[in-house]
């Protein structure tokens, strides 16, 4: 392979590696002791049949760049991996895996020059210019691509530093940084005064809105009209869903003919979806008086459809990754509104924009500051990464002063004649969040902003409370009594699991003919025949118990441990079995609560959707989980004038676990009434600013916190969720003049 002259290469950057074959068996043995993936060693085996002839690093960097990946890195950043490499792959702290990991780094190039001599001559990589996005269109790339015998690897040096991809996450990030760097660039044809015109409808001033300042909503929806891009970003109660309805009030009231303008609304996850669609039928409900005025208007917004996850939207099919829509296949709408975008990771936005036709608005809707996707990539959080600062060159100033009445402050715009990021003038950050006060927003906004002497404030606030105050209750360390307490009977009027066990135990006795006259819970069997005042007296019950689910959840930042999700769920099983439920802790089991862990379009379920397991009307001793959220009901879902909440046999859903606790990750996307969040008492990298922060947001009212040892909150409120990544440096090189 071609090599660039990028970094004077000297023998002491170069790194000292075994002989292909004991590597090889080496990195099996790390994967028998859990300490990688076997599938990273799996896939440095494939590389090595194909070519060794590079010696053992390319195939240690492969090794390592697939484990990486699976922890959510796009890349491998190799100038740091030598340094870093502890504490990006957490290996336990016994000798054996100190040892293992103390051998892993001598056989590492200690910096970019060293990998670059290692890698760069393999026939596994190839060594690409530092070319601007610009120049290399993503779609000719994957044509190109598809047409040759590929490296499996790409080197990318770019500026100071040396990135390692998976080919296709490579391309991945091309793709998004064009697409949405032409996106940024395009604009819209709706004139600036008839922006301005339906703005000020849309946003009159009020006495804690007064016209004498920026108003931040109004100037995300001028900005997402302005251009085919919006990127809106804020945190909970901030208004992103009331500034969308009205943007998308606006964007129908600018169209030749709102009836055929095609607006669809996404979402990552059906909960999300749900909830997108729910608050924005609240949010139309409160547009201003002149609104009502216009009828083909009025009929738009109520024929608007509601959101859908993207999986749904793009055509997910069974058992493989090609979707219905693409760029050769593109997606029939004019607007489309993502909402939780943090959780829409690089594979998905990439397939997302590839999907969309070149007229289409897109916009994002997120909070940056929460956990990023579960999967690779932190794009929202690449993409946001400035919206704070605004960067905001001169004609987007003078824009915002022509359609919204005020430029942004002086402090976020760029000097006249001065270079403005492209992606900066589609962004806004929305900064007054109106939903949290109290110990909750207090303790969200020490967490954001790592602000230590705020917190010993607040906690010390807590400690003269007995560790409970204004709807927060916090404690470290704990014991397993004190969380098996609050799951129960939750703290002051904020609820545990003790009202779902009541809505379950409070089921209506089935139709005359059972003998026993139990519940449907405690019998799990009901008469053949069911009258149809049963069926409705059925179906109000489910509802009772969806909405009992709904008031309180578990999140854990690790799935395994006493403090983790698998512990957490036996403590709920157990309290429940403790107080009458048939509780069973392997199978099903009426009660059961769960989460769908796969896609599967047929059934109409999709990853991260939660339901509980509740006796079917109609079958008998069947039991059918009920989800929540409304949304399509399913293939075999019950119909007709006494139709059910969404529901599916269990015996069809193949995919699906215990979910009275989950993961912050899994979290994303739904909120609670009361959340209980418990951290394990070893530190790890997965304890982070941004778990932190998620995890407190996900509560409206009411917020507990455990965690069996001491200094764990603080230890995680310092520490800032790293994902590789080199969309940002993409879009960041990449101004224009003036802009």
């Amino acid at each position: 392979m071609n090599t660039l002259p990028l970094f004077p290469d000297s023998p002491e950057t170069r790194a000292t590696t075994p002989a292909v074959p004991a590597l090889l068996a080496q990195l099996w043995q790390w994967a028998d002791a859990g300490w990688l993936r076997r599938l990273d060693a799996a896939f440095a085996q494939w590389l090595a049949e194909r070519d060794a002839t590079g010696g053992a690093v390319p195939l240690l960097a492969a090794a390592l760049l697939a484990h990486m990946e699976g922890k959510g890195h796009s890349c491998l950043l190799l100038q740091d991996l030598h340094s870093r490499l502890p504490q990006w792959l957490d290996w336990p702290a016994d000798p054996a895996a100190q040892q293992a990991l103390t051998q892993l780094q001598t056989w590492l190039p200690r910096d970019a020059a060293g990998w670059q001599a290692a890698l760069a001559a393999s026939p596994l990589v190839e060594l690409r210019s530092a070319l601007s996005v610009d120049q290399t269109p993503p779609a000719a790339t994957a044509a190109t691509d598809a047409q040759k015998d590929c490296p499996p690897l790409v080197l990318q040096p770019r500026g100071g530093t040396l990135r390692l991809y998976l080919r296709r996450y490579h391309q991945y990030e091309q793709r998004v940084a064009q697409a949405l760097l032409a996106r940024a660039r395009q604009q819209s044809t709706f004139p600036a005064p008839d922006i301005a015109e339906w703005l000020a409808r849309l946003f009159p001033a009020t006495a804690s809105q007064p016209d004498a300042a920026i108003n931040w909503q109004k100037a995300a929806c001028a900005l997402a009209l302005h251009s085919r891009l919006g990127i809106i970003t804020g945190g909970p109660g901030t208004g992103k869903t009331y500034t969308a309805a009205r943007l998308i009030t606006a964007a129908l009231a600018l169209a030749d003919d709102p009836a055929q303008l095609r607006i669809r609304l996404a979402a990552p996850t059906g909960k999300a979806a749900a909830r997108l669609t729910e608050s924005l039928q609240q949010a139309l409900q409160s547009l201003p008086p002149g609104v009502q005025e216009q009828p083909a208007l009025l009929q738009a917004l109520q024929q608007l459809p509601a959101a859908r996850t993207l999986h749904s939207l793009l055509g997910s099919r069974p058992d493989t990754r090609q979707l219905r829509h693409h760029a050769g296949n593109p997606l029939e709408l004019d607007w489309l509104i993502v909402d939780e975008a943090s959780m829409v990771h690089l594979e998905m936005m990439a397939a997302l924009l590839d999907a969309l036709p070149p007229h289409a608005h897109l916009v994002l809707l997120g909070d940056k500051d929460q956990l990023a996707s579960v999967e690779a990539g932190s794009v929202l959080g690449d993409l946001c990464g400035q919206a704070e600062l605004g960067h905001y060159g001169a004609t987007t100033a003078q824009f915002l002063q022509q359609a919204s009445g005020h430029p942004p402050p002086a402090a976020m715009c760029q000097p006249a004649g001065a270079a403005a990021l492209a992606l900066a003038q589609s962004t806004v950050m929305l900064r007054e969040s109106r939903r949290f006060g109290g110990a909750i927003g207090q303790l969200a906004q020490a967490v954001q902003h790592m602000d230590g002497a705020a917190m010993a404030r607040i906690l010390a606030g807590l400690q003269q409370n007995h560790g409970a105050a204004h709807g927060v209750f916090w404690k470290e360390p704990a014991g397993l009594a004190e969380a098996a307490r609050l799951a129960w009977q939750g703290h002051g009027p904020a609820p545990g699991y003790q009202p779902l066990a009541e809505a379950l135990l409070a089921a209506p006795r089935w139709p005359a003919g059972n003998a026993r006259g139990q519940t449907p819970v405690q019998a799990q069997a009901q008469p053949p025949q069911a009258p149809p005042a049963w069926l409705d007296e059925h179906a109000a019950w489910v509802r009772r118990v969806l909405a009992a689910l709904e008031r309180f959840r578990i999140l854990c930042a690790t799935r395994e441990g006493e403090w983790g999700v698998a512990g957490m769920n036996a403590l709920v099983m157990q309290a429940l079995r403790q107080h009458g439920l048939p509780v069973r802790m392997q199978g099903w089991f009426a009660g059961r609560v769960v989460m769908v862990t796969r896609n599967d379009a047929a059934l109409g379920v999709f990853n991260g959707d939660i339901g509980i397991a509740l006796p079917a009307p109609q079958e008998r001793q069947s039991l059918r989980v009920y989800f929540t959220g409304g949304g399509h009901a399913g293939p075999d879902a019950n119909t007709g004038s006494h139709a059910q909440p969404r529901s599916i046999t269990v015996s069809r859903l193949q995919h699906a676990e215990t979910a009275y606790a989950m993961t912050v990750h899994k979290s994303q996307g739904s909120e609670f009434e009361h959340v209980l969040l418990v951290l394990p008492g070893r530190i790890s990298p997965v304890l982070s600013r941004e778990l932190l922060y998620t995890g407190l947001t996900r509560a409206r009212a009411a917020f507990s916190y455990l965690a069996p040892a001491a200094g764990i909150w603080e230890h995680a409120m310092r520490q800032r969720t790293f994902r590789a990544s080199g969309l940002a440096d993409w879009l960041q090189n990449t101004a224009d003049a003036g802009h």
